[in-house]
């Protein structure tokens, strides 16, 4: 993994002929609580069965249409995204914004990073949290949306209705193009009510997935057109960025950028605009009713993942990421037991979830945005317990990874190793720590936890004292720049 560089003469003929995907890596898929929170957001939870959004999103992108992908991401997603691609196989660029400015900001920033390959190069924005299952069907309608946009369109996918939907913005295709078998863009319409929906479906309007594809030159000069200021900024954001462990850390200057989205900034004013009907079938997964209609389904309707046991129930999404859940005699409900938090709900107003997540972050309940299970660079940890003046957790460090060099004012630590080999530092001491290996750390020692092996580290840890939450850590040296 490098850092965003301007590609050499030597590459530019290939890659006027392959298309640069940007994939839009932020958001928190709030409608997917309690697994997706703003802390671990739905494009990277594995679903259905199998890899998680961000990975199926990467595994679509064919190298002999695709260049080398471009992930705009969250600055405290960074490690995930990097862990995810890497799991998957698919090398990639990073570019960390310090704050979300909405989908104008990343589609310039896009843009501008692409046109540093080439400024003919053809980009291609997408959602990383999108399902759909037919590579190859969205590797045509790719390179048909390239076509249009080499000829100077700002092109956007639009798939074709599976039924009325009020979750969706629609876009009314024009006049035919001559061309790569697209439309000029009449007119994008809001999110609908249900009536409208029908009548838009009628009159063969498309839903806007928020899927663009341009050339890099033509989009930014739309964006100066319309947005001037934004693109300003976010290349003030550029030539103000750092290097973060080979990713692109923009500026400050990005923070100043209006939020708005593309579709409003630039695609509802251009004259450019295009739009090429998708061949693939397309989900969002956008809420658990989604989710219940793309899981595998039993003859009475329900979709299980995880440890569950259904008796008597039907037309129900039913998912554990632990123990085992029981159901009796339902119908149409969408249940989801985590850690530390179980929905219970009628999967119909599955849509109505984020309006609870945002009560829930109202009254500053941290299993609003932090799930049970915390990424961190070197792995990830859970509270397994937690009572008055104890907490108990689990750890695991993945293969030559280590935990920052800190210490604790308010409590002290009992380690036991019960996976792998572990290396302590413990003030001047250096200590290898094996299975059913324990170690104790007092307040106020230097330590440091590190994993030399080949195989993850697997720690339970035993916290006691006044205080025991994540802001007392002093932290003295750090692989991973957060000192």
């Amino acid at each position: 993994m490098t850092s965003l560089q301007p590609i050499r003469s030597s590459e530019r003929v290939q890659s006027v002929r392959t298309i640069v995907p940007v994939i839009l890596c932020g958001g928190s898929g709030s409608r997917l609580w309690p697994v997706s929170r703003k802390d671990f957001a739905k494009q990277h939870v594995p679903m259905l069965g199998g890899a998680s959004p961000f990975q199926r999103t990467l595994a679509r992108l064919d190298p002999a249409i695709f260049a080398r992908p471009i992930v705009v991401s969250a600055a405290p997603a960074r490690f995930l995204v990097a862990d995810q691609a890497k799991e998957a196989g698919v090398e990639i660029d990073i570019a960390l914004e310090p704050q979300g400015r909405d989908t104008l900001a990343a589609v310039t920033l896009a843009a501008c990073l692409a046109a540093r390959r080439d400024p003919d190069a053809i980009v291609m924005v997408m959602p990383s949290d999108h399902l759909i299952p037919d590579a190859a069907a969205f590797g045509r309608s790719a390179s048909a949306a390239a076509r249009l946009a080499q000829q100077g369109h700002i092109v956007v996918l639009g798939i074709p209705p599976t039924g009325p939907s009020t979750a969706y913005g629609y876009i009314a295709p024009g006049a035919p193009l001559d061309d790569a078998g697209g439309h000029a863009v009449d007119r994008f319409v809001e999110k609908p009510d249900a009536g409208r929906a029908a009548r838009l479906i009628d009159e063969g309007c498309l839903w806007n997935a928020g899927m663009f594809c341009f050339r890099a030159s033509a989009g930014l000069a739309e964006i100066e057109e319309h947005a001037s200021r934004t693109l300003a900024a976010v290349q003030r954001a550029i030539e103000e960025a750092t290097d973060d462990l080979g990713a692109m850390k923009l500026g400050k200057s990005f923070e100043t950028v209006t939020k708005i989205s593309f579709d409003h900034a630039v695609m509802e004013r251009t004259q450019r605009a295009a739009v090429v009907a998708a061949e693939f079938g397309w989900s969002d997964i956008g809420d658990w009713k989604a989710v219940w209609q793309e899981s595998p389904r039993d003859a009475k309707g329900v979709a299980a993942e995880g440890r569950v046991h259904a008796k008597d129930v039907t037309n129900s999404y039913l998912r554990s990421d632990g123990r085992l859940l029981c159901v009796l005699g339902v119908d149409g409900l969408a249940v989801v037991d985590t850690a530390d938090a179980i929905l219970v709900a009628p999967i119909e107003r599955a849509q109505e979830v984020k309006g609870l997540v945002t009560e829930l972050e109202a009254q500053k309940l941290p299993e609003a945005t932090t799930p049970a299970r915390v990424h961190r660079p070197w792995g990830w940890y859970q509270t397994m317990d937690l009572g008055e003046r104890f907490r108990v957790k689990r750890i695991v460090v993945l293969p030559g990874k280590k935990l920052s060099l800190q210490k604790h004012h308010h409590r002290a630590e009992h380690w036991v190793c019960v996976r792998g080999t572990a290396e302590v530092v413990r003030d001047d001491e250096t200590i290898i720590l094996r299975e059913n290996e324990s170690i104790y750390l007092p307040l106020g020692c230097m330590h440091r936890l590190q994993n030399p092996g080949r195989i993850p580290v697997e720690i339970v840890e035993v916290q006691t004292g006044a205080y025991l939450e994540e802001d007392d850590i002093v932290r003295v040296e750090d692989d991973f720049g957060r000192l």
